[in-house]
C-alpha cells in the first residue's frame, strides 16, 4: 500500500522536492562523515568498520538510506540513492579493497539490493497498472450493462405505450361495436346475436389480458407516481391473486429518485414477489422501502420454505433461472450491494442498497470490486 502511494507520487513528479528525499540525503551525508571521519581517526566508533574489513565488506551502512529511499520514494528513489551511495563509496572501495576479487565482491554485494529492489518495484508497478486496467474494464462493463437495462426499459415503455394507445383502444372499440350490435333490433337471428356477444366478450377479455400484460412489462404508475405507489400496487395484486398476507413498510421520508434507481428497486420487488408466489409457499411477506441519506434500501422478506441460497445461486444459469441473476446485474450496474439470505424452512430475505448518486467512477475507486452480492 505504501509503495503504491509512493509510485503515484512519483508519477506526479514530487520525488525530489519532498522531505523524504532530504532525509535520505542527510542519512547518506551522516554515513559518509562516519566512514571518512570517525573510521579514519580510529576512535571508539570504528568497531563496525573493522567488522566489515573482517568479512571483506565495505560500505554496508549505506544500505540503510538505500532501503529507506526504496520504501518511501519508490523506483526513482532507489536508483538515485544507490547511485549517490556508490559515488561516495567508490574511493573507499579502491582504498580498502584487498584486491580485484575483493573489489568485485563488494560491487556485487552493493548491486544485489538494487537488482532486488528494481525487480520488486517493477512488479508492483505492473500489478498496480493491472489493477487500474481491471477497474477500468469493470467500469466499462457496468456502464454497458446499465445502458442495456436502460434501453430495455425504454423498449418496454414504448411497447406498453403502443399497447395502451393502439391495440387496447382498438379492442375496446370492437367490444363497443359488438355490444351495440347485440343490442340492436336489426339482428334478429339468435345465433348471430350469440356470435356478436362472443366477439364482445372475447375482445373485452383480451383487452383486460393485454392491460395486465402491459402492467407487468412496465406499469405506468411507476413513471407517474414513483416507487412507493408502484410497490404498493404489486403488493395489492399479490394479495388479490394469491391470498398471501403482504404489507409495505416505508422508512425515512419518501422521495422521487432518478429513473434508474426507481426502476431497479421496482424490478427487485417484482422479482422477489414473483418468487414468493411461485416457490416460497409463504403466508406472509413484508416489503420495506427505506430512504436513507445517499441510498435507497429495498428489502423483501417472507416466511416461506426458503432454500439453500449458495447452491441455488450457483445453478441459476444452468437451470435457466435468470431472475435473481438479473437483479444482481442491475444492482451491480448502479454500484449497489445485494444480500440474499435464506435457509430451508426459515424464509428468504432479499436486501438491496442502491446509491442515489450516479457517479460510478468514485464508487469504483473506493471499492475496486464495485457492487457485491452477498449470499448466506
Amino acid at each position: 500500500m505504501i509503495l503504491g502511494k509512493l509510485l503515484s507520487r512519483n508519477d506526479r513528479g514530487e520525488l525530489l522536492v519532498g522531505h523524504e528525499w532530504w532525509f535520505t540525503a542527510a542519512l547518506i551525508v551522516a554515513i559518509t562523515v562516519f566512514y571518512y571521519g570517525f573510521v579514519d581517526s580510529r576512535d571508539s566508533c570504528t568497531g563496525f568498520f573493522f567488522f566489515e574489513l573482517k568479512h571483506d565488506l565495505i560500505g554496508s551502512l549505506y544500505l540503510i538510506p538505500f532501503v529507506y529511499a526504496t520504501v518511501i520514494l519508490g523506483l526513482v528513489g532507489a536508483a538515485t540513492s544507490w547511485v549517490v551511495c556508490l559515488v561516495v563509496l567508490v574511493p573507499r572501495l579502491l582504498q580498502y579493497s584487498l584486491g580485484v576479487d575483493s573489489f568485485l565482491y563488494n560491487m556485487v554485494f552493493l548491486g544485489l539490493p538494487l537488482l532486488v529492489a528494481v525487480t520488486v518495484l517493477l512488479e508492483l508497478q505492473w500489478r498496480a497498472r493491472h489493477r487500474e486496467l481491471m477497474a477500468e474494464r469493470e467500469c466499462e462493463r457496468r456502464m454497458h450493462i446499465e445502458r442495456v437495462f436502460k434501453v430495455q426499459e425504454e423498449e418496454r415503455q414504448r411497447i406498453c405505450q403502443a399497447l395502451h394507445d393502439d391495440v387496447l383502444q382498438r379492442l375496446l372499440s370492437i367490444g363497443y361495436v359488438a355490444e351495440s350490435l347485440s343490442a340492436a333490433e336489426s339482428v334478429a337471428n339468435p345465433e348471430a346475436r350469440i356470435r356478436v356477444s362472443q366477439i364482445r366478450d372475447e375482445s373485452r377479455g383480451l383487452a383486460a389480458h393485454l392491460r395486465r400484460l402491459s402492467y407487468d412489462i412496465r406499469p405506468s404508475i411507476l413513471d407517474s407516481l414513483g416507487l412507493v405507489p408502484a410497490a404498493n400496487w404489486l403488493i395489492n395484486r399479490l394479495q388479490q391473486e394469491t391470498g398471501i398476507e403482504a404489507r409495505l413498510v416505508t422508512k425515512g421520508r419518501p422521495q422521487r429518485c432518478r429513473a434508474e434507481v426507481e426502476t431497479t428497486a421496482f424490478r427487485i420487488v417484482q422479482e422477489a414477489l414473483n418468487n414468493v408466489r411461485r416457490h416460497s409457499s409463504a403466508s406472509e411477506v413484508v416489503v420495506t422501502v427505506g430512504f436513507v441519506p445517499g441510498h435507497l434500501v429495498v428489502e423483501v422478506s417472507d416466511n416461506g420454505v426458503g432454500f439453500a441460497s449458495k447452491q441455488v445461486m450457483r445453478q441459476l444459469v444452468p437451470n435457466g433461472h435468470l431472475g435473481l441473476l438479473g437483479i444482481r446485474q442491475r444492482v451491480a450496474s448502479l454500484g449497489g450491494t445485494l444480500t440474499i439470505t435464506s435457509r430451508p424452512t426459515n424464509g428468504t430475505r432479499i436486501r438491496a442498497k442502491l446509491p442515489l448518486a450516479a457517479d460510478h467512477a468514485v464508487g469504483l475507486q473506493q471499492n475496486t470490486r464495485g457492487a457485491q452480492a452477498s449470499i448466506s
